[in-house]
């Protein structure tokens, strides 16, 4: 299990990245949104989109 967070602003293109909290390119506390404790960034994506329009897993510590 890991710790998953989504950026609440999306990227130019519409996407919102999902991070590990173990992640460098992970952004300040207050421009994220905390998913959960998830198996994996799949599972992690699923959770986000109930929510997020577009959640995409960060290609730096979850690629797909």
């Amino acid at each position: 299990m890991a710790e998953f967070f989504i950026e609440i602003s999306a990227q130019e293109n519409g996407d919102h990245l999902i991070h590990k909290s173990s992640c460098s390119l992970l952004p300040a506390k207050e421009a994220i949104y905390y998913l959960g404790s998830i198996s994996n960034v799949v599972s992690a994506a699923k959770k986000a989109s109930e929510r997020f329009a577009k959640p995409t897993a960060c290609s730096q510590c979850s690629p797909v």
